[in-house]
């Protein structure tokens, strides 16, 4: 029987985990429970477990720094499967990075939890079988994750001295395997065989495990074509769904440099968020800083411009506006984190506008912010672009799609709608795709009057209703789109040739 310790702060998770499962069927005993990290690691020394099962989140000491500890000394001690919430995904996936064997959401579902538990047990029974004794001679491939990844700069010396390689070139590529978005594989051991059963007749090459990522030592200078060749390979093997992504550092023809070679890769994969659709990760020349200052994308705009893209049914539109935001957001620097909450804030204010314009959308609209949590699982930016995409294009469907009508037909329509916002020719222009002087021309040839012609003529018609109504003349000036007072009683006298108040009274006269 192998030993295992559940550490949860919630008595409810410890004690329901130990009877949910049938331990003994499967090969395990529950050794011992803990309901915080610093008791885990106290108990550890005395249970010395095969497999610890670990919230990440706990109060006083998080279940990552409990698996930081226990790696610092005893690397190959103990198989830890991490229990997260959806919403501590990020967190979970720097867990992976320390080589834990997998993770289970809450709440743990009983089927995948045995499943997990056979993997693990699979795996301690391999361990237990090969039994490999210190002296014998070390795979080449334990040499090389020595080098890379021991925190120990004597122990990283002492491999390199091991390293018995004498290449022109060494280039370290970084690969990971996402069974979905937002979802890392735990196919490593599979791709692990497979990667080294290719390369078997190539000395040149030598496949190493490195975290939550496969990595490559090679002898021969990878470009982008051989990458792109090697990441169809893999996806060839795997169900449709699967992502590959392979970061590779730059080549370098001294072995003391092939540390900087991997620190490159891993780089290149922590920005994996901004990969384009080919899922290669190469080092580029730094980028050339912009003479002004980039400011931070304000979601109140950005929602502004996709609500009225999606105003007009034009998908297009919003695909221009989600990639310009998207590019915003690089430019400016934000973390994924920060990119996904901001995209995730202009979606919802944009969508939560529908149902006050948009008559019986509301069922629609509700359903797709439902979906609005599943930005947060996408691993790229594209993804969200795509998700955002067919969420919406779902969306139009619902409200019979987009519109048949000439643009300076959905144009004016759009202005009656919308007249009391701040429009701008320069802002519509970029919803329909037009140059700005251009579509000023259309419009004008189309209603005989220049944009912000028409637009006044809209604002002040709507006035007159409401001043007939009553309403007083500041309210009225802010209601239609007018800031200033004084500026829309000078509008409303020039095109009426009477003050607003005036014409109040005159209608309320009649």
């Amino acid at each position: 029987m192998f030993k295992v310790m559940i550490v949860d702060d919630e008595p409810a998770i410890r004690e329901g985990l130990k009877t949910i499962v049938d331990w003994d069927a499967i090969g395990f005993e529950v050794a011992e429970t803990a309901a915080n990290g610093r008791e885990a690691l106290q108990k550890y020394e005395r249970i010395r477990p095969d497999l610890m099962i670990m919230d990440i989140r706990m109060p006083g000491m998080s279940g990552l720094e409990v698996i930081e500890q226990l790696r610092q000394d005893k690397l190959r001690q103990a198989h830890v499967l991490i229990l997260s919430g959806y919403a501590d995904f990020e967190y979970a996936r720097r867990a992976l990075g320390y080589g834990v064997d997998g993770y289970l959401l809450k709440p743990v579902d009983e089927q995948e939890m045995e499943e997990e538990l056979r993997r693990v047990h699979r795996t301690l029974e391999q361990e237990r079988r090969v039994n490999v004794r210190r002296s014998e001679p070390v795979p080449v491939h334990e040499v090389v994750e020595q080098m890379l990844l021991s925190s120990s700069g004597k122990e990283q010396n002492k491999a390199e001295t091991e390293l018995q390689l004498d290449w022109d070139r060494y280039q370290i590529i970084l690969l990971e395997l996402r069974e979905g978005p937002g979802r890392p594989s735990e196919g490593l051991a599979r791709q692990f065989r497979r990667l080294s059963d290719w390369w078997t007749d190539d000395p040149k090459n030598i496949v190493f495990r490195a975290g939550s990522y496969l990595g490559i030592l090679t002898g021969r200078e990878a470009d982008r074509d051989s990458l792109l060749q090697l990441r169809q390979r893999l996806l060839a093997q795997e169900p449709e769904g699967y992502q590959v992504y392979l970061a590779a550092g730059e080549a370098t023809g001294d072995k003391s440099l092939i540390h900087d070679s991997y620190e490159q890769a891993e780089s290149l994969m922590n920005r994996r968020f901004w990969a384009g659709e080919s899922g290669i990760l190469q080092m580029e020349p730094a980028p050339v800083e912009p003479e002004d200052e980039v400011t931070v994308p304000l979601a109140g705009e950005w929602a502004d411009r996709l609500y009225y893209a999606v105003d007009i049914r034009s998908l297009n539109a919003v695909e221009r506006v989600m990639q310009e935001l998207i590019t915003a957001c690089r430019s400016a620097s934000l973390s994924e984190r920060d990119t996904k909450s901001l995209c995730s804030h202009v979606l919802s204010l944009a969508l939560s506008r529908l149902p006050g314009s948009i008559a019986g959308s509301g069922p629609a609209v509700q359903k797709c912010l439902s979906l609005i949590p599943e930005l947060y699982a996408m691993s790229t930016a594209g993804q969200i672009i795509r998700l955002v995409l067919q969420q919406i294009g779902e969306l139009l469907e619902s409200m019979d799609g987009g519109s048949h009508e000439s643009v300076m037909k959905q144009m004016t329509d759009f202005i009656r709608r919308h007249y009391s916002d701040n429009l701008k020719l320069e802002m519509l222009a970029e919803i329909f795709n037009y140059n700005s002087a251009y579509l000023g021309k259309m419009f004008k040839t189309y209603t005989g009057e220049s944009f912000n012609h028409f637009l006044d003529q809209v604002r002040l018609d709507n006035a007159k209703e409401m001043l007939a109504q009553g309403m007083k003349v500041h309210k009225v000036a802010a209601q239609v789109g007018y800031a200033n007072v004084d500026y829309f009683h000078s509008k409303f006298k020039k095109y009426t040739g009477i003050s607003p108040s005036a014409y109040r009274e005159q209608m309320g006269q009649g």
